[in-house]
């Protein structure tokens, strides 16, 4: 019998560090975090101290230095919470983008395909 993939994702992934400020739904003010990658379903944000999964945020961050400025909003869907004396990859959390304009879209698709 074929092993069962615990793999979920929709959307292909491709490795991006750049930092993002992100808002909670409170408007609480703004916090800097580092992304690891990103597709067209979200991102993935690296953080010690996660948010709570369905903590909707408001995001800000550029694909490149260049590039537009993409301002939409997040949910938290997934937690990666790993402690040290077992420390094999990354801490933080997944976010699902919620309304992402046409034009942010096409700019992330282009950026994951290239």
């Amino acid at each position: 019998m074929p092993e069962k993939s615990s793999e979920k994702r929709l959307f292909p992934r491709k490795e991006l560090r750049i930092q993002v400020v992100l808002e909670d739904e409170f408007g609480e003010g703004f916090i800097y975090f580092y992304t690891t990658d990103v597709s067209l379903g979200g991102l993935f944000i690296e953080s010690e101290i996660p948010l709570k999964i369905g903590t909707r945020v408001f995001l800000s961050f550029r694909l490149s230095g260049t590039g537009p400025m993409i301002r939409t909003t997040g949910e938290v869907v997934r937690l990666e919470r790993l402690l040290a004396r077992v420390y094999t990859g990354i801490s933080g959390m997944g976010i699902h983008f919620v309304d992402l304009e046409k034009a942010h879209r096409e700019a992330i698709q282009d950026y994951v395909t290239s």
